[in-house]
């Protein structure tokens, strides 16, 4: 009635009119919810209009029988929400440009493309300082600077401490596909087959009275073996024909080398795993200055969950903290950039909470040594569902982890290539920055080995490139320099 008389009176010439004055209600006096509804219901403005008042009216009754007994008031009808103008800021009207590199972190080096320096002995911050000063090896070489002039000043050359290695991968990652190395296990157990590879070899002398069995530790071999991992390395960058390869670190972090009773040696096997990398990157781009070749540190998932239970009888349980992985991934980052790394990958990630985790540690080292290194991302869908094992489709996933700023971000393990064309097609349509796979040889047979040849890989992988979802290409199990 309200509604309808201010309407009449003040619109439609109405002087006259009879009302009951106690029933009424001041038009000034309405919630705005009622007005909008008596709008609709008088000026017929919705087909819903009479429903929608009829079941305000029966909210407004409850509520008079809810006071009567003394009783709460029920709840209010939601009602439709109101449709508004979107409201503007002064970003909206600038008009948007082609990105021309990945979304920059926000530390002042990332911002303004500053070169890392490889001169890592003046990082003296004390949490970086307490993790030297407890390794397990002393005063060795973190300095990788070079001399300016060297090589020359274009791209593709590349000196470390001159160049911005950021701007370098935008080039290289714009103007052709990056390639990446193969498996480190199944080079290793190549390796076995053809020569002794047994519980003598992998404790060398320095573990030669290590008090649990070690076989199968692959990461120690850098440091019992260098010659078999250095070896390796050289077949991927020499044969495979790799711009990047990844460290044999997989496992190193104090976590997984639990089982081994190796937590102590988690900074070494990190520093020794980068280093040999180095040393041969080094060796292999002396040969050829116009493709440099980078050391990509690797940094695994654990064997622990954060957000998994290890019990079906209590779902809360967990064997690990967030601040535990924290800590562990620190230690491994510190260890990658003292042995030379040029980027940090966190890889193989089935877990996104380990990954946060891992991405934080990396966040509080650049934070600490303010240094602009770049950060590689790789989830793991663990079967043909498209999801992490803790559930997440690839999309959700990268939703998880783009606050770190990733420059690339890609998938690896479990499938093999042709498997994993839809969820890399649905990933490539939403990342934000660069892109990689690195898939098995397919899926594993019977026996746990892996049927496809170089040429199915190579083939597999056919649709990636035709589309141009990718920058940069590897394999992971089952694949070695051939199939690269």
């Amino acid at each position: 009635h309200s509604v309808f008389l201010h309407h009449a009176i003040t619109e439609s010439g109405m002087d006259v009119g009879i009302v009951n004055a106690k029933e009424m209600i001041g038009f000034d006096e309405l919630e705005p919810d009622m007005l909008t509804l008596c709008d609709n219901l008088v000026f017929n403005k919705t087909p819903d209009a009479t429903d929608d008042m009829l079941e305000r009216t029966a909210y407004e009754r409850a509520c008079i029988e809810a006071k009567k007994k003394g009783q709460p008031p029920p709840r209010k009808p939601r009602g439709k929400m109101p449709k508004r103008p979107k409201v503007q800021f002064a970003y909206d009207s600038i008009p948007p440009k082609p990105a021309a590199e990945p979304p920059l972190p926000s530390s002042e080096a990332a911002q303004n493309h500053v070169p890392n320096p490889y001169v890592n002995s003046k990082l003296t911050h004390e949490k970086i300082a307490a993790i030297r000063a407890k390794a397990t090896v002393k005063d060795v070489n973190v300095d990788y600077s070079q001399p300016s002039d060297i090589y020359p000043e274009s791209f593709p050359h590349f000196v470390r401490g001159r160049d911005s290695l950021r701007e370098y991968i935008t080039s290289l990652f714009t103007s052709q596909l990056a390639i990446y190395d193969g498996a480190m296990g199944t080079m290793i157990q190549n390796y076995s087959k053809r020569n002794k590879l047994e519980e003598e070899e992998y404790r060398g002398e320095k573990f030669k009275e290590w008090g649990c069995p070690v076989k199968g530790n692959n990461d120690m071999l850098s440091i019992t073996q260098p010659q078999i991992i250095q070896g390796i390395y050289r077949e991927y960058l020499e044969v495979g024909g790799s711009n990047m390869i990844g460290t044999n670190t997989f496992s190193s972090t104090t976590i997984a080398m639990a089982d081994y009773e190796m937590e102590d040696y988690a900074y070494e096997l990190n520093y020794e795993g980068a280093r040999l990398a180095r040393e041969v990157c080094d060796e292999v781009t002396g040969k050829d200055p116009t493709k440099p070749r980078f050391v990509v540190g690797a940094i695994g998932p654990t064997n622990r969950t954060g957000s998994i239970s290890p019990s079906v009888e209590d779902p809360s349980a967990r064997n690990v903290t967030f601040d535990e992985l924290v800590e562990t991934y620190f230690e491994q980052v510190v260890g990658l950039v003292d042995g030379g790394s040029d980027i940090l990958m966190v890889e193989t990630i089935f877990d996104t909470l380990n990954a946060k985790a891992a991405l934080y540690a990396v966040g509080e080292y650049l934070e600490f040594s303010g240094l602009d290194i770049p950060v590689f991302v790789s989830g793991t869908l663990v079967d043909q569902s498209g999801r992490t094992l803790s559930g997440q489709t690839g999309e959700a996933f990268y939703a998880s982890i783009r606050h770190a700023k990733p420059m690339c971000v890609g998938l690896n393990c479990a499938l093999g290539a042709e498997h994993m064309v839809p969820f890399v097609e649905r990933l490539a349509n939403c990342v934000e920055c660069f892109m990689h796979v690195y898939s098995n040889a397919g899926l594993p047979n019977a026996m746990g080995g892996y049927d496809e040849t170089p040429d199915d890989m190579a083939q597999n992988y056919k649709t990636f490139f035709e589309n141009g979802w990718l920058n940069m290409v590897g394999g992971c199990c089952g694949s070695t320099p051939p199939h690269i």
